[in-house]
C-alpha cells in the first residue's frame, strides 16, 4: 500500500463472533447488517469510510467459516507455490457447496485485501478456531487478530493471547460494542506494525480521521452556541386585535415561544446526532432521564442547571440592567419553569418564586393597531440548564457505537446526571462566559454577543475534547 492506496482489510472469522458489529464500528455505519443468529451474512459486502465524499479505508465484512477442518485439510496437502494457495483452493473449488463460504470469504484476500480475523474471546478456544487460524498461517500473508470479548467473563483471554501469538503478526484486544474513537484509531494505527508495506496509507488514515473528529467537535459546538444565542434572542409576536383578549394572546405566544426553543434545542440534538453518523438507529434515552424530560418541566430544573445559591450569585454578577427585563405580562400564565432569575432588589431577590421566563410587552404597529411580544428569554438558569441537557446528549452519542443494535435504552443513572452537570461545576471565569452572553443580548450589543459565544465555544471545545 502506498499514501495514495485506499487501504482494504478483510474481517474474517467463525460465525457470530461479532465481524459485523466490528465493521460497524470501525467504518461508523449503522446500515451494516448485524444480528445474533448466526450464519446472517452469506455474501461479501463492502463498506467504505468516506471523507469530503472521496473513499479513505474500506472493509469486507465476510460469511463465518463453515468447514474449516476439511478447508485446512486441503490446504496441508497442497504443495504448489505457497504465494498461490489462495487462488488453487478457489479454483479448485469455486461452485462446490461445501466450500461456498470459505471461497466467499477468501475471495477478498486473493484480491488482496489484508486480513483482521475476529474472535469471541469470552468462550474457550475450540479446534475449529485452531485449524481457522492456521489457515490463515498458511496463507503467509500479514494478519491481525481482535479479540472481540462479547460477554463479561475474560477467564479465556489468556489462551486466546497464547494461540494468536503462535499464528498472527498481532493481536489487539477489542470490544466493538464499547469502543471509542481513541480504540479505533489505535486499531488503525496497529495494523502499522503487521506489515511495514501498509504504514503510508494507514498512517494518511488515521491523520485524517483524527482530523475530522476535531471539525466534528467544532461543528457540534457551534450548534451549542447558536443554541445558547437562540435562547437569548428569539421573540414571537401577534397582533393583538382585542384589548380584552389579550391574555389569551399571550398564553399562545407562551405555547408558541415554549415551543419554538423545544424544536431548536431537538434540531441541534439531531445536528450531533448526523454529524457523529447515526443515521438508523435513534438513541434512547431512559426511562425517567432528565434527558427524556420536558424542557420546561420543574423537575428538569431541579436536576440540572446551578443551585440555588449559584443563581443568585450569577444574578447578582449579572447585575440589575441585566436582571431586570424579566416580567412576562401573561395574566398569570406560566411558562412551566418553577423559578426566575433577576436582580431587582440584589443578589437576595434571584429567586422570586416566579413561574415566568421572557419579558412580554405590547408596541404599536404601522396599520394603527397594536402588536403583542413575547420575548427574548431572559432567564439565566435556562441557559444552563440547555448546557447541561446538550452536553449530555453529546455524551451519549459520541459513546455509542455504531455496531451496538440492542433496543433497550441507554444506561443512564439519574446520580450520575446530577454529579456530571456541567453547569454546577464551572469555575467563576467561566461562568462569566455565559454571564457576558446574558448581558450582551439584553443590551442586543453584537460586537460583546460574538465575543461572549467565542468565549463559550473555546469553553466548550475545551471540555468535550478532554473527554
Amino acid at each position: 500500500m502506498t499514501h495514495a492506496t485506499i487501504p482494504e482489510f478483510a474481517i474474517l472469522g467463525h460465525p457470530n463472533e461479532g465481524k459485523s458489529t466490528l465493521v460497524s464500528t470501525l467504518t461508523e455505519d449503522d446500515t451494516v447488517r448485524v444480528s445474533p443468529f448466526p450464519g446472517e451474512t452469506t455474501v461479501c459486502r463492502t463498506y467504505t469510510v468516506t471523507l469530503d465524499d472521496k473513499p479513505l479505508i474500506r472493509f469486507m465484512d465476510t460469511p463465518g467459516f463453515q468447514a474449516p477442518r476439511k478447508t485446512l485439510a486441503w490446504f496441508q496437502t497442497y504443495t504448489g507455490p505457497p504465494e498461490k494457495i489462495i487462488e488453487a483452493f478457489l479454483a479448485e473449488h469455486e461452485g462446490e457447496k461445501t466450500f461456498a463460504d470459505e471461497c466467499e470469504l477468501l475471495g477478498p484476500v486473493a484480491k488482496g485485501a489484508g486480513i483482521i480475523y475476529v474472535a469471541d474471546g469470552s468462550r474457550p478456544v475450540r479446534q475449529n478456531d485452531l485449524a481457522e487460524m492456521e489457515i490463515l498461517r498458511l496463507t503467509g500473508l500479514p494478519r491481525m487478530a481482535v479479540i472481540n470479548c462479547k460477554g463479561v467473563d475474560e477467564k479465556h483471554l489468556a489462551s486466546w493471547r497464547t494461540e494468536f501469538r503462535k499464528t498472527f503478526n498481532a493481536v489487539r484486544l477489542f470490544n466493538a460494542h464499547n469502543a471509542t474513537l481513541k480504540d479505533r484509531l489505535d486499531l488503525l494505527a496497529a495494523l502499522i506494525t503487521v506489515d511495514p508495506e501498509w504504514e503510508p496509507a494507514l498512517t494518511h488514515v488515521v491523520t485524517a480521521l483524527n482530523n475530522e473528529w476535531g471539525h466534528r467537535l467544532r461543528r457540534s459546538v457551534d450548534a451549542m452556541t447558536d443554541l445558547f444565542h437562540f435562547a437569548l434572542t428569539h421573540t414571537v409576536s401577534s397582533a393583538l386585535g382585542d384589548e380584552g383578549k389579550k391574555g389569551e394572546t399571550e398564553k399562545k405566544l407562551a405555547s408558541r415561544f415554549q415551543e419554538a426553543l423545544r424544536k431548536k434545542e431537538f434540531q441541534t440534538r439531531e445536528t450531533i446526532r448526523r454529524t457523529f453518523r447515526h443515521s438508523l438507529f435513534d438513541v434512547e434515552m431512559p426511562e425517567g432521564s432528565v434527558l427524556q424530560q420536558d424542557l420546561f418541566d420543574k423537575r428538569t430544573f431541579k436536576l440540572l442547571g446551578l443551585t440555588q445559591k449559584q443563581l443568585a450569585t450569577a444574578a447578582a454578577t449579572c447585575g440589575g440592567a441585566a436582571g431586570a427585563a424579566i416580567d412576562l405580562a401573561t395574566a398569570g400564565h406560566s411558562l412551566g419553569l418553577f423559578t426566575v432569575l433577576g436582580s431587582i432588589g440584589g443578589a437576595a431577590s434571584a429567586f422570586l418564586g416566579e413561574r415566568r421566563i421572557a419579558k412580554a410587552k405590547v408596541s404599536g404597529i404601522p396599520i394603527g393597531g397594536q402588536e403583542l411580544t413575547l420575548g427574548p428569554c431572559r432567564n439565566l438558569q435556562v441557559l444552563f440548564v440547555l448546557l447541561d441537557r446538550i452536553l449530555l446528549y453529546f455524551r451519549l452519542i459520541t459513546s455509542r457505537s455504531h455496531g451496538k443494535r440492542d433496543e433497550a435504552a441507554l444506561t443512564v443513572e439519574e446520580t450520575a446526571l446530577l454529579n456530571d452537570s456541567v453547569s454546577r461545576h464551572l469555575t467563576a471565569p467561566e461562568k462569566k462566559a455565559f454571564q457576558d452572553l446574558f448581558k450582551a443580548t439584553g443590551k442586543q450589543d453584537t460586537a460583546a454577543t460574538e465575543k461572549a459565544l467565542e468565549e463559550i465555544r473555546t469553553l466548550i471545545f475545551t471540555h468535550i475534547n478532554s473527554q
